[in-house]
């Protein structure tokens, strides 16, 4: 810990400090601020600050230079300030905090300098380590708090849409399986570093969001928890953090389609100490489908105690709840083709359908401590327990339970009806831990970073479908005769146990602060046994593998910075019952792209990229009992960008587009070799442009416009149904005092009719939302 004292001053400073490493920085400043100044030592070391000139108060001048780390500023008494590591801050130009008066450091600042972007500029979730985004050889992007206020985002699935590449599951889908895509394949979403499975429970709120991380391509390094590491990629929620000071919000937003949701966000410290967060949401709301009604809520306590120096522990807490009317899409016959048509709110299934429901309850805790200036050790454990019911009245066609097509038999809007229920609950507990080292000469700086992991997740369930009693629905003229009545068996028949663990190392080294390496390497286990004890069968995956990852990031000038990277992982496959020996699916990934950052104003990143997936389990033809094989072969390769421009003081240009090609590598999932995954459009892309009003010209106000466009997806692996593309534009207008936040959102402006594919037992449609209007209060102090 440094402190530096000298004598105070009541009036500005005149500043000509260079751009150098943010503690010399920090030394000069407080020399010419005659002020005590008091940061922790091991906080800075790796860190730069900017060049800082002109003649500005304190506050301005230490936002200047803190604006690259993760470090916070406040005032211990009238002549001492210390910084101290916590959440990055919100943006100050829309809510302006005021600080206690110091008439020994001049007067306040009522429109403080506001550099940031939108794009993150640091992200821990990549290597564990607080990285500056140009130095990691992997295309990461981040969704700001900022972001997420600005535009009102609803749902987690809509804050996505930010990011390229990525597609996310339709929010009507039921929380019994993470659907995310990215880069054509399937994600996880990871909670403060946890895997959610199959995220369960209230899985779209944002009240507890502080920003979102994406990493893109196989993460097995340092994520491979559940069955193992996704192929396309992880979206990491960070949750907020608690705060030494105390604060609150009250919120309530209401909206089209009797939109109901109250929130609040309380920080409140219990001693120096010890700080005590907790931040909370109910939701009850309609929908343009009819019959559907959805209710969600949930509970996220956060404590954390802390010596202010070399500890810190957090505990952590979520109670998650959603239960709404099982919603099954809509066939491609009635939407996308055939005869007739189906209205885009038609609901499917009888008038006293039952309700599904999703619950998940989770404590989870991080220990931090720093033994010396080079070395931390990172503890972290998490116990969590789900569980949900999914009821519905499905349909089924020529092609089975994917249903596009009607029963061709019976005539061209027939389908079959069946009752049928999904049951599951899990139990989890994981547990990892890794050392941190960090040392630097004159010309390179390394980190090293040393892990373990392990995860065990008990899954039991059952699928029933009563089809001993089926019935018909002409869907041109609809009458669900068939009562919902609850499918045999009703009792657990499906067991899994999910085991995975291992232990890597990681390397990251800076060469004369221009050329990045990173090396890594994973010895990773995947251990999954699967019983069936219905049908009497059962199997049983259980693979080691050495799991690589290397990367290079060399800057070009000041600017621009060029980077590769490589990387590996493995995945069990749940659920699957294999003819033959079960294994693993496995994944390569390789990327190159450029990343700048041009003045601070002009932000992001342009990659391509490809993935090939291999032992995907398929269909084996030649067994009897129609059991798998792992031996089918998918690849994606595409080109992306993600880009972040301040055009002018207040006004804000973000941007992204993505060009997917998913295809299937051969003809054994039973589709010819070629065919495009589903779900995955071409093309996609979005703008979103922002501006502050002059405090001049309208103090506090803001106004926002942005718009979507993707092409169309096809709905299944066949390739026989393709959506349409489509644009959708909303708006969003907003006023904040330091007291009161105002705002008003309409999502789908223009109207656009158009279907998003659901994948609902691998196929069907949704329609994408209707125009809607909402509004949002909220009072903090």
């Amino acid at each position: 810990m440094v402190w530096i004292p000298v004598l105070a001053e009541p009036v500005g400073f005149d500043y000509n400090i260079p751009a150098q490493s943010l503690n010399d920085a920090l030394i000069e400043f407080a020399a010419k601020s005659n002020l005590e100044l008091v940061f922790p030592v091991d906080d800075l070391r790796g860190l730069s600050a900017p060049a800082l000139k002109g003649r500005m108060s304190v506050e301005q001048g230490l936002r200047i230079l803190l604006q690259n780390s993760r470090l916070t500023f406040r005032f211990l008494d009238a002549r001492t300030i210390t910084l101290e590591t916590g959440e990055r801050p919100t943006n100050p130009r829309r809510a302006p905090v005021a600080l206690p008066p110091v008439t020994v450091i001049g007067k306040p600042i009522a429109e403080p300098a506001d550099d940031a972007l939108y794009i993150l500029d640091r992200m821990q979730s990549a290597t564990l380590t607080d990285t500056p985004v140009r130095r990691i050889p992997q295309t990461v992007a981040g969704v700001t708090r900022d972001l997420l206020d600005d535009q009102q985002a609803v749902t987690v699935s809509e804050a996505l849409s930010n990011v390229s590449g990525v597609v996310a599951r339709n929010p009507l889908y039921s929380p019994v399986l993470e659907g995310t895509l990215i880069r054509g394949f399937p994600s996880e979403q990871l909670l403060d570093g946890f895997t959610q499975y199959y995220n369960p429970g209230d899985r779209e709120s944002t009240i507890n969001v502080a920003s979102l991380e994406v990493l893109k391509g196989s993460n097995a390094l340092l994520y491979a928890g559940g069955s193992g590491a996704p192929v396309g990629g992880v979206v990491n929620l960070i949750s907020k953090q608690a705060r030494p000071e105390a604060f609150g919000e009250f919120g309530f937003r209401t909206g089209s389609h009797d939109y109901f949701q109250p929130n609040f966000d309380i920080n409140q410290p219990l001693h120096s100490r010890v700080w005590l967060r907790m931040t909370g949401e109910f939701t009850d709301a309609g929908n343009r489908v009819d019959a559907v009604e959805t209710q969600r809520y949930n509970l996220n306590p956060a404590l954390t105690f802390t010596d202010n120096h070399r500890n810190k522990l957090t505990l952590r807490g979520k109670l998650s709840h959603w239960r709404q009317t099982e919603y099954q899409g809509l066939p491609a016959t009635g939407t996308l083709a055939g005869r007739f048509r189906l209205p885009p709110d038609r609901f499917i299934g009888p008038a006293d359908a039952p309700q599904s429901r999703s619950d998940s309850q989770a404590i989870w805790g991080e220990f931090e401590h720093r033994w010396d200036k080079h070395w931390t050790i990172t503890l972290k454990s998490r116990v969590s327990r789900a569980s949900f019911d999914q009821r519905v009245q499905t349909l089924f066609g020529d092609d089975g339970f994917i249903a596009d097509r009607p029963l061709s038999a019976l005539g061209a809007s027939a389908w079959g009806l069946v009752n049928a229920e999904l049951y599951q609950r899990q139990r989890e507990f994981s547990v990892l831990g890794y050392l941190t080292g960090k040392f630097a000469s004159e010309n390179s700086e390394h980190t090293l970073v040393i892990g373990a992991d392990r995860g065990e997740l008990d899954d039991i369930g059952f699928v029933g479908a009563d089809l001993a009693n089926t019935g018909l629905v002409d869907l041109a003229q609809p009458n669900f005769g068939l009562r919902y009545a609850v499918p045999e068996p009703a009792q657990p028949n499906q067991f899994i146990g999910n085991l995975t663990y291992g232990g890597y190392l990681q390397w990251q080294g800076s060469f004369y602060n221009r050329l990045h390496l990173l090396a890594g390497l994973r010895r990773g286990k995947v251990s999954i046994d699967f019983r069936n004890t219905a049908s009497g069968r059962s199997t049983s995956t259980d693979a080691e593998k050495w799991l690589p990852r290397l990367g290079v990031a060399v800057d070009i000038g000041s600017a621009w910075t060029w980077f590769a990277g490589y990387s590996e992982g493995m995945r069990g496959q749940p659920f699957v019952e294999f003819a033959d020996t079960p294994l693993p699916e496995l994944a390569r990934h390789v990327e190159t792209g450029l990343k700048f950052d041009i003045d601070g104003t002009w932000r992001g990143q342009l990659a391509v990229y490809r993935i090939d997936r291999e032992r995907v389990a398929v269909p084996d033809g030649s067994d009897a009992l129609l059991r798998s094989t792992a031996s089918g072969g998918q690849s994606a390769e595409g080109a992306e960008a993600d880009l972040n421009w301040r055009l002018s003081e207040g006004l804000d240009l973000l941007g992204n587009y993505a060009y997917t090609l998913a295809r299937y590598q051969d003809d054994k999932a039973g589709v010819p070799a070629g065919n495009r995954l589903p779900q995955v459009p071409d093309q996609a892309g979005r703008l979103w442009l922002n501006y502050q009003l002059p405090a001049s010209l309208l103090p506090g106000w803001r106004i926002g416009v942005g718009v979507n466009l993707s092409a169309g997806a096809y709905l299944s692996k066949d390739n026989r149904f393709k959506t349409s593309g489509y644009h959708c534009v909303d708006a969003s207008l907003g006023y904040e005092t330091s007291a009161w936040k105002l705002a008003a959102t309409v999502k789908n402006l223009s109207g656009e009719h158009y279907y998003r594919p659901f994948d609902y037992f691998d196929g069907r449609v949704a329609p994408g939302a209707d125009t809607e209007l909402y509004f949002n209060i909220a009072y903090r102090y």
